[in-house]
């Protein structure tokens, strides 16, 4: 996932060269990321890297930050991997000591995992508008995995914009009320209508 979260950020630099290659001025005052299922984790990872934090990545010494993502977009995906590793082992009856989630992966997940870089000032989210778009009834990438940290923790603070719908009766997918939701949230607050008509 924080490969996924390095590509978007690859993709920042590269996408205004494609969609404006005669150097047409039409700055991009906004970027948003969405993702499904484990794009959704990544589109969690992605926002949490934002404001300076330096997220290590082992592979890369180079630390993962991108300050332009500020609207996030996760659909039935979860900010929070150490809630939910400890549900999928409890569900497959999994000791997570040992070589299934050895400390190494421990520390690492404790040092990137978005619900744990929730701290105050050097807060990820703040200022970040998020969509969280889950169903009730997700048995792969259940909501009471992210429940905690999106209703309680999640801060976006004043200037921000925090929306949570979980769907009743809907299982792991992206459904097109889902798609619905986004493509409003995206048309309410990531289009600048002013300036540039559409």
């Amino acid at each position: 996932m924080p490969g996924t979260a390095r590509d978007v950020s690859l993709l920042i630099d590269f996408l205004p060269a494609i969609l404006y290659p005669d150097d047409e001025s039409h700055p991009i005052v906004e970027w948003a990321v969405a993702g499904i299922s484990l794009g959704g984790h990544a589109t969690w990872i992605s926002l949490a890297t934002g404001m300076g934090v330096r997220v290590p990545i082992s592979i890369n010494p180079q630390p993962l930050t991108d300050d332009r993502v500020t609207t996030g977009i996760p659909i039935i995906g979860c900010p929070d991997y150490s809630k939910l590793i400890a549900y999928r082992a409890k569900q497959n009856d999994v000791d997570l000591m040992g070589k299934y989630y050895p400390k190494t992966l421990r520390d690492l997940v404790a040092k990137m995992d978005p619900a744990s870089l929730v701290q105050g000032a050097a807060n990820p989210f703040l200022g970040k508008k998020v969509l969280v778009l889950s169903g009730a009834n997700d048995t792969l990438v259940p909501w009471k995995a992210s429940e905690e940290f999106v209703t309680q923790k999640l801060s976006v603070g004043a200037n921000g914009l925090k929306k949570v719908i979980v769907y009743e009766g809907v299982g792991h997918e992206c459904t097109e009320k889902m798609v619905q939701e986004m493509a409003g949230f995206v048309a309410d607050h990531c289009i600048c209508y002013e300036s540039h008509k559409l």
